[in-house]
């Protein structure tokens, strides 16, 4: 029973520790989705008002009707409210599908490039219209026709006739589906820069850490799945292995880790790895919240100045928008 409740333990803590830079691998896509959902949401509003003005309609009558149909006999606090659960949901759905995006390899490496990203976008903001916006049109909006008609007449002292607001609902709903390819254009774009931004940071620093020392031979930084994402040799550096046997120690290196990395939970998390050879050093650690570090060094060089001054440079590493 003892051995049982151990292994129950041991096993729970290696999870835990394994799924640690998951979950902020998943906060970076939240965080990313969350601020381009919102600013793609305002966006859209300016586009819906451009809208109201092109089809002869009053400034706000998209919100007004969706607001009233929440059951708001308010026009004014109707639209208000409507706009500021547009914003809100919008953010929501954002940081969802950045955290699906950031999450699905696959759709990473094309949010990495700004035109399929739009176009990925896009397709998101298609679903969105058939499987948000239609429903409430259909079954929210629809039913409180009447309730619309009547409190839009008696906001603007004119007389509103329910085929209006019909036809208007209708019209919303068709043009609704240029909202939503914008709102997933811009949602794309601004997900891909704040994505390339991220990794422009990360090659600033990789260029820093091949300067710190001459000595330096190899920098690779590999991330949480050890996938290399850049990987240089100093300059004027005789590569000893070949190309095949580099990529082979990468992976031995970035194996090794994830191994002892299982311990953690009783011995606390690595801060690097050294193995020293008779021709070179080879040094494995953290960089960075989900990052691993692997570098070659000359033997003689002083291996913990160099990680001294590695660490300093992780300061600059973390997950923001700015």
């Amino acid at each position: 029973m003892m051995f049982l409740m151990y292994s129950v333990t041991k096993n729970a803590n290696m999870n835990a520790n394994s799924n640690r830079n998951e979950l902020l691998v998943t906060f970076k896509g939240v965080k990313y989705g969350a601020f381009a959902g919102f600013v793609a949401t305002w966006s859209i509003s300016s586009v819906i008002v451009l809208t109201e003005l092109l089809l002869g309609l009053n400034v706000g009558a998209f919100y007004s009707i969706m607001g009233i149909s929440l059951g708001i006999s308010d026009v004014t606090t109707a639209t208000s409210i409507a706009f500021g659960l547009h914003l809100i949901i919008g953010t929501l759905i954002g940081a969802v599908f950045g955290a699906i995006g950031i999450r699905w390899k696959k759709i990473r490496m094309l949010m990495l490039n700004p035109y399929k990203s739009s176009l990925v976008g896009m397709g998101a903001g298609i679903i969105l219209w058939l499987v948000l916006f239609l429903p409430i049109a259909l079954f929210l909006v629809q039913p409180a026709i009447n309730s619309i008609t009547t409190i839009l007449a008696i906001g603007s002292q004119q007389a509103v006739f329910s085929e209006d607001v019909n036809l208007t609902i209708r019209n919303i709903s068709l043009v609704a589906i240029s909202f939503h390819l914008v709102w997933g254009a811009v949602f794309g774009i601004i997900v891909s820069s704040l994505l390339r931004i991220r990794l422009f940071k990360i090659k600033q620093h990789y260029n820093d850490i091949i300067n710190i020392d001459p000595n330096i031979r190899l920098v690779t930084i590999c991330d949480s799945e050890g996938n290399t994402i850049y990987s240089r040799h100093g300059e004027g550096v005789k590569n000893l292995l070949t190309p095949e046997e580099s990529k082979k120690s990468i992976q031995m290196a970035m194996t090794g880790w994830k191994a002892r990395s299982e311990l953690s939970h009783k011995i606390g998390r690595g801060r690097y790895v050294i193995a020293e050879y008779e021709r070179i050093k080879r040094i494995t650690m953290p960089f960075g919240e989900d990052y691993l570090l692997y570098l070659t060094t000359e033997p003689q060089v002083d291996h913990l100045n160099i990680i001294n001054r590695i660490r300093k440079l992780e300061a600059g590493l973390n997950y923001s928008i700015s």
